[in-house]
């Protein structure tokens, strides 16, 4: 044990010798002048303990979900696809991976109650028997109290861990005063204002659908216009006709009609 601080080392040395003194050569005081959760990266660990997700090794994930009835752990194989195409072999190392994180995620949480483990769906009986196998075994090193049951069909875990205390998130933590614990926020008035989101969608919708077809419109007006300047009409051009000339049978008719009547 590490401790930093002048007040710190005395109550601690006290405390042991009265305690247990055979315990007193396990303590050692910090000299550097460093903070020492920075140098050991404890702060950086806590922080990782409050995360909902945690990534394995290998690229596949945990999901904890606290519920008021139990604490359920999902399995996920993520960027994790294995080698060679053979998705029974990737999902059984996966689901190992996975145990071995969720026996030190109880431990370091504290997490206690009923909890289940969503493992991801083996085929082969032999491969759910070998994750349940890893779990008991990584459970062995845990002092508290526990009791596991087998993997169902459905690849379900279900098991029990004594609680002792507050958990790591409780101790750590307060419940929201806004959404009391549930992590949503309920609207004042819901029914309305999904009625007048979803008529301002529409609304708009169709605001966008008229706007574009009139600059659709526009645009062929425009191409039109150019068209026509680049290619003008010819002009109607008017041909004056001189009157047809009279033919010569007609003239001699108007010369006799037209004569010099004389008298006898």
């Amino acid at each position: 044990m590490l401790v930093q601080g002048d007040q710190a080392w005395d109550d601690i040395q006290n405390y042991i010798g009265h305690i247990a003194p055979e315990l007193a050569s396990k303590i050692e005081k910090w000299s550097s002048n460093k903070d020492l959760f920075t140098e050991n990266r404890v702060e950086e660990q806590l922080a990782k303990a409050f995360d909902r997700k945690v990534y394995l090794p290998s690229g596949g994930s945990l999901v904890i979900d606290r519920t008021e009835a139990m604490i359920v752990i999902d399995v996920n194989t993520g960027k994790f696809i294995g080698k060679g195409g053979n998705l029974e072999e990737t999902v059984t190392k996966n689901n190992l991976e996975a145990a071995e994180e969720i026996a030190r995620q109880l431990r370091l949480r504290d997490m206690g109650g009923i909890i289940v483990i969503d493992f991801i769906d083996m085929t082969l009986e032999s491969n759910r028997e070998l994750v349940l196998r890893r779990l008991v075994e990584c459970l062995g090193r845990d002092r508290t109290k526990h009791q596991v049951a087998e993997v169902t069909s459905l690849g379900l875990v279900q098991m029990t861990r004594k609680r002792v205390g507050q958990g790591l998130i409780e101790a750590f933590s307060t419940t929201c005063e806004s959404c009391v614990g549930r992590g949503i926020h309920i609207h004042s008035d819901p029914v309305n204002k999904v009625a007048l989101e979803k008529d301002m969608e529409q609304r708009y919708s169709k605001t966008s659908k008229a706007s574009a077809e009139d600059d659709s419109d526009d645009e062929l007006d425009n191409q039109s216009e150019v068209s026509q300047q680049s290619n003008p009409e010819p002009e109607d051009e008017i041909v004056e006709t001189a009157p047809a000339a009279t033919t010569g049978r007609r003239k001699g008719r108007r010369a006799v009609s037209t004569g010099v009547i004389s008298t006898n």
